[in-house]
């Protein structure tokens, strides 16, 4: 039976470890660029195969939400480490004409956590739930989603914890110490000395590169997380809101290539004790997004919200999308006006830009401008 337009549906790809990146992984660039080719061309398949079969149709604006799970004798810090394999089964979908584009306009959030159902051996299991969100107004917002359906669960609890409303912390990052998924290690190289893109791609003189960029963005978010520490409020189990926001000249953009840059953010914030652990028994799921503001120019900025989570939260139910209507409409907003003004004025401080208009000069920091994709097609 086909899907309904409101449907969501569902992909679950078995992926040897061979074929496996995390957003850690020390590789080589030609390595990483035919594990890409691998995992993107078993997705592509199988997401035609959904086509098909009327399971899966063409959505315009979507929340992906991607449960992991790993092997048994793989240990999986946090589940976004995947988001280096979840990366080409998301381009895939785009090769398989299921969505216009897989940047933030059309892709608004993307979600990790760590999948209940057991993974087979040797293998990762990625199950990538596809959730249709509304086009038109009201525009659904995770991050505003996500705030208000924690604040009612916490409400109908009788004790609530100190704090349990969250916190934030906010980080500016240079160029040079950036790292996104569709960057080689040759193109960080370059970054490092002041050039924008490498021509040196696959000659193997950038191996560890993103391990040396890695060292330094972790060094220099200890600086910032430690002069951030007034605003911690310690509390488990919780989820991460991490918020993105690009240079002027960055047109379009998918906030979950920079997870890489967000998880050495959260590995730091680990070291300062910002958390007691950032495993999938502390961190229960992280959602990127793009920030409504922009950074200066030669910065990203990125904006972690910490938000406590209530016994028996589900990450899946909290994160589903529905528009209301009507009354249910008007006591929604009543109900959530102080919390959402608290949240925006929380984005807004974050570079303290606001949003302008990019005409001359502007970039796409999708895959598109990177190598990798010409290169391990």
């Amino acid at each position: 039976m086909a899907a309904s337009s409101h449907d969501g549906y569902t992909l679950t790809l078995h992926i040897p470890v061979e074929w496996f990146s995390g957003t850690d992984t020390l590789q080589s660039e030609r390595l990483r660029a035919r594990r890409r080719k691998w995992v993107r061309d078993d997705a592509r398949a199988e997401w035609k195969r959904l086509k098909r079969n009327k399971v899966a149709y063409k959505v315009e604006r979507f929340v992906a939400l991607i449960g992991v799970a790993a092997p048994e004798e793989t240990a999986l810090a946090f589940p976004s480490r995947a988001a280096e394999t979840v990366k080409p089964i998301i381009d895939a979908g785009t090769d398989a004409g299921l969505w216009p584009d897989d940047d933030s306009t059309h892709r608004c959030s993307t979600i990790y956590f760590r999948s209940p159902d057991p993974a087979p051996a040797h293998h990762y299991a990625l199950t990538i739930y596809i959730l249709p969100v509304p086009s038109s107004p009201p525009t659904y917002q995770v991050e505003g989603a996500l705030s208000m359906q924690l604040d009612a669960q916490w409400r109908k609890k009788r004790q609530r914890p100190d704090g349990y409303g969250g916190w934030v912390a906010n980080f500016t990052v240079p160029h040079r110490m950036w790292l996104s998924s569709n960057y080689t290690d040759s193109d960080l190289k370059a970054r490092a000395n002041g050039q924008r893109r490498s021509d040196t791609w696959g000659r193997g003189d950038a191996f560890g590169q993103r391990v040396r960029t890695a060292n330094d963005l972790k060094r220099l978010a200890c600086e910032q997380w430690d002069r951030q520490r007034q605003w911690w409020t310690v509390k488990d189990p919780y989820i991460i809101l991490a918020g993105i926001g690009y240079p002027p000249a960055v047109a379009e953009a998918d906030p979950d290539n920079c997870a890489e840059s967000v998880n050495v953010i959260m590995d730091a914030g680990l070291r300062m004790k910002a958390w007691r652990g950032i495993d999938a028994n502390h961190c229960r799921a992280v959602a990127f997004f793009r920030l409504p503001t922009r950074a200066r120019t030669g910065t990203h900025d990125v904006a972690l919200y910490t938000l406590p989570v209530p016994p028996g939260f589900q990450i899946a139910e909290t994160a589903q999308p529905y528009q209301p209507t009507g009354g249910e409409q008007r006591h929604a907003h009543g109900e959530r006006g102080e919390r959402d003004e608290a949240f925006q004025h929380g984005l807004q401080s974050v570079g303290g830009y606001g949003e302008r208009h990019v005409r001359e000069g502007e970039h796409d920091e999708r895959d598109g401008q990177g190598g990798e994709r010409q290169r391990a097609a």
